[in-house]
């Protein structure tokens, strides 16, 4: 049920929540005692695609030292070699490039054992193992099955093998350690309209001894008779009325279990992550991720008051976790999670006349919104809605972007509570998916202190604070990586920009250990990516790198210099940045 959107005035009255994010108090980031991890931009290439997603996500051949990065932009590979990168920092970070590329173009249609001609649209991830590439990609209609490309790698260029269809929409594609199968994560999004909403899948392709000409499709329809005992773990259902439990899950990222026994599975939208037993392949449980409280943290709630960072009671934030990676210590798994959030709201062109016909909501500005869930805190009903100093008015929280799927505990139809898209933060979960630590709100007070008025720009606009009403410098991307004997982990700020770089080497322990941004924020530009085709003004190339989509760590036994280094896909600059450290 849509909720009108009628301005009251905002009272939150004082409850109880019983899970929140492991820490209790706000607080600076904690620096590691003796801090020695350089990160120096040694490397750079540029697509020449600004807004268009030209440079998503990014995998490492290392026999062949080269990068192959995802060119959603012109349903491409864009292949860099990486052989003879320099040592040195590069002395136009902002502006300078010393890569060049070649383009693996993908067909525009295959053949698979389901289907003679499969319309290809646009892929979204690729994973290399030995000298197999894997590409996920959609169908040209969303709605429908996709498909994962395999190719064989060389020093020349990449001979394509076959395809095989999975799921709709695949969002993220990974092997398994020791290169037995290929899983995919389906996301499965309805249309515009919502009037078709596919089944959120995970496809897994067995590769060994020969790739398999047929999937097997795992889809969650045994959860659809335990919605509300999902729900009461904190898993979030956000759809029109009817949806079942199979459609409304959305799998987003996969990680897998060193051991290869398990592959862990975000459902960003649900706020949840599924563990799939790898032995029997099937889905073996989905678990809630609960709620992180924002009375125990400092978070900026509107992007109207410039810094203003405070904690606020029975405010809450949804993981809703995009990336995840897992790494093994003392012989447990552990799974770190990008608490980026992510809301749903679909809206579609249509008259006034045919929008009411269909039975949606017409907004004369936006569109026809066939359903959305979110809406700023003062749009919301609130008890006590008669009291005269308004608390919205008072503290800013009415501008904060909130679910109107949560809060209303007695189900009165007014909200006691809010919740927000996101933690602002990176998490570290046990194998049985519950959280050992959380990074509570490091983020936004480490770029508060740095940047100023500057902290939680856009990636598309020099504009301190634009971000703060919605889900902060947005944490997407996360990988790991061993240095000297330390485990690291590396979070991509979607939004802001930059990695955050935490020592994980105790998992219920990690220490902040730098941060790293090639953005500069003294440039005036504009980079609109919802217009068609996407407007760019002012110095949008000299500004450096935005966006960082996805993240691979490369060795340093496995590096064309002997260091370990770092390399970073930035989706709305097309640039992809290369990081030595040690």
């Amino acid at each position: 049920m849509i909720i009108t959107r009628i301005a009251l005035p905002l009272l939150l009255l004082s409850g109880s929540f019983v899970f929140s994010g492991c820490k209790t108090t706000s607080h600076q980031p904690s620096q590691a005692q003796n801090s020695t991890l350089k990160m120096e931009l040694v490397a750079r290439h540029v697509s020449g695609h600004y807004g268009e997603g030209a440079a998503e996500i990014v995998a490492y051949d290392a026999p062949h030292q080269k990068l192959y990065v995802v060119n959603g932009a012109v349903n491409a590979i864009d292949i860099i070699d990486i052989s003879n990168i320099p040592t040195q920092p590069l002395s136009l970070p902002f502006s300078g490039t010393n890569l060049t590329s070649e383009r693996l173009t993908l067909p525009k249609s295959v053949t698979t054992t389901e289907q003679p001609d499969l319309p290809l649209g646009s892929p979204s991830s690729l994973s290399i193992h030995n000298n197999l590439m894997a590409v996920a990609t959609a169908n040209k209609d969303k709605q429908q099955l996709g498909a994962v490309l395999f190719y064989r790698l060389s020093r020349s260029k990449p001979e394509f093998i076959k395809a095989v269809t999975v799921g709709a929409l695949p969002d993220m594609i990974t092997f398994t350690h020791g290169g037995h199968k290929v899983i995919v994560a389906n996301e499965g999004e309805p249309s515009k309209d919502y009037r078709h909403d596919p089944e959120g899948s995970v496809s897994i392709i067995n590769i060994q001894p020969e790739i398999a000409g047929s999937a097997k499709h795992l889809n969650f329809k045994q959860f659809n008779e335990v919605r509300e005992q999902l729900a009461s773990t904190g898993v979030k259902f956000a759809s029109p009325q009817g949806t079942s439990v199979a459609q409304d899950l959305e799998p987003e990222y996969i990680t897998v279990a060193g051991d290869d026994s398990r592959a862990y599975v975000t459902l960003q939208e649900n706020n949840a992550i599924a563990i799939i037993d790898l032995t029997t392949d099937s889905i073996l449980n989905v678990y809630g991720l609960g709620f992180k409280d924002w009375g125990q943290y400092k978070i900026d709630v509107s992007n109207k008051d410039g810094v203003n960072a405070a904690t606020y009671e029975n405010v809450y934030g949804i993981y809703q976790p995009d990336a995840i990676v897992s790494y093994d210590v003392n012989g447990k798994t552990y799974i770190l999670s990008a608490n980026e959030g992510d809301a749903r709201e679909y809206i579609y062109d249509a008259s006034e006349a045919d929008c009411n016909a269909a039975g949606h909501q017409y907004d004369g500005e936006d569109g026809c919104i066939s359903y959305t869930e979110e809406y700023r805190a003062k749009k919301l009903p609130i008890k006590s809605p008669s009291a005269i100093d308004s608390y919205y008015h008072k503290n800013g929280i009415g501008r904060l972007k909130v679910t109107s799927e949560l809060g209303d505990d007695d189900g009165d139809g007014l909200y006691e509570k809010l919740y927000s898209y996101g933690a602002r933060s990176f998490s570290i979960w046990d194998e049985d998916v519950q959280q050992v630590y959380d990074s509570g709100d490091d983020f936004e007070q480490l770029l508060i202190e740095r940047y100023g008025e500057n902290f939680n720009s856009n990636e598309n606009e020099n504009k301190g604070d634009s971000r703060s009403d919605d889900k902060g410098a947005e944490p997407e991307a996360i990988t790991t990586g061993i240095i000297n004997g330390k485990t690291y982990a590396f979070i991509g700020l979607e939004r802001h920009g930059g990695i955050m770089v935490y020592d994980i080497s105790n998992p219920t322990s990690p220490t902040f250990e730098t941060y790293v941004n090639n953005r500069d924020f003294s440039k005036d530009f504009e980079i609109d990516d919802d217009s068609n085709p996407v407007t760019l003004k002012g110095a949008y190339q000299q500004v450096g790198d935005l966006a960082p989509e996805g993240l691979a760590f490369i060795a340093a036994e496995d590096s064309p210099t002997g260091k370990a280094l770092l390399a970073v896909a930035n989706e709305v600059s097309g640039s992809v940045s290369i990081y030595q450290l040690h």
